[in-house]
């Protein structure tokens, strides 16, 4: 996962998704990771993808070093299990009841969903137009910058002298490239310690005003594309930035926006059919509830 400065919205959950075989793959089933003797094939991907959230796909399916990290973090996932069953620690009590409760959840949301199925018509051309008037102000994208970057790393717990060294090997590195015409991506690759970004020679691409810490936005209001800046204290250390181009606030078109508000208005649609069914429900046989006897079970 690249680190931008701590800030970004975080990264991706473990995917909750059934547990996979760890066993060799067949030819037809290439592996495309693997630890030991846990694997994940290229089917295992693909259901990775298929059960993700429409937008993370879409993030997964254009970023590969996102869906790299996707899939790193799922074989940790299974790394762990396949420990946590040797240890029969799937066997306790607690474990086992939490597992069933999960397990009982996906069965329960995947039934009701089945029992609500959306209409394929809906929404229509009119309905999505509508929608994109009535919120049109709040679809603007913020302004987003291109930067590159090289991070000397101040460890959480260094020392004020370890601080001033960093600070001063920040300033050496951007000396050379402001002064002496260092290639900044070369001595990314080399010096920073970011290890997301590094090897991309500190590139971090597109990146939201508003996914940046105030110190960092004050920073670039000053600087024009091409521009380096003096090093920049964060919670990681010192960074030196290049700003590389910046794109101003905008907002989507309607052919833009348009898949976006069709999912949006499907989700709403799905939850209000999902809540009219349940409560149907309830209403066609209500629920008997003994307060008192309930309110017992939380005093003993």
């Amino acid at each position: 996962m690249r680190r931008v400065f701590g800030l970004l919205a975080g990264g991706f959950a473990l995917a909750l998704l059934p547990s996979f075989a760890l066993c060799a793959a067949e030819a037809s089933d290439p592996v495309v990771a693997q630890r030991g003797a846990v694997t994940i094939t290229a089917s295992q991907v693909r259901l990775l993808l298929q059960m993700a959230d429409p937008e993370v796909r879409a993030q997964l399916e254009h970023d590969p070093a996102l869906l790299a990290q996707r899939v790193r973090d799922r074989l940790i996932q299974l790394v762990l299990l396949d420990k946590a069953r040797a240890e029969k620690f799937d066997e306790k009590a607690d474990v086992a009841f939490r597992a069933e409760l999960a397990r009982e959840g996906a069965i329960v949301e995947s039934y009701v969903a089945a029992q609500t199925p959306p209409d394929p018509g809906f929404p229509s051309e009119q309905q999505v137009a509508a929608a994109y008037e009535a919120n049109k102000a709040r679809m603007v994208v913020p302004k987003q910058y291109h930067l590159e970057q090289i991070l000397i790393s101040v460890p959480p717990g260094s020392s004020p002298v370890a601080d001033v060294e960093a600070k001063k090997r920040a300033a050496e590195l951007r000396h050379q490239i402001v002064d002496q015409h260092a290639d900044f991506a070369a001595l990314a690759k080399k010096y920073s310690g970011d290890k997301g970004s590094a090897p991309q020679g500190g590139d971090l691409k597109w990146l939201r005003e508003d996914a940046l810490i105030p110190a960092i936005r004050q920073v670039l209001a000053t600087m024009t594309p091409g521009a380096v800046s003096e090093p920049v204290r964060t919670p990681d250390g010192w960074h030196i930035l290049k700003l590389v181009a910046t794109k101003p606030a905008t907002t989507p078109t309607l052919a833009e926006a348009h898949d976006t508000i069709v999912r949006l208005l499907r989700r709403d649609r799905a939850m209000q059919s999902q809540r009219h069914y349940l409560n149907e429900l309830v209403q066609s046989e209500p629920i008997k509830l003994d307060q008192v006897e309930l309110w017992k079970q939380t005093v003993q």
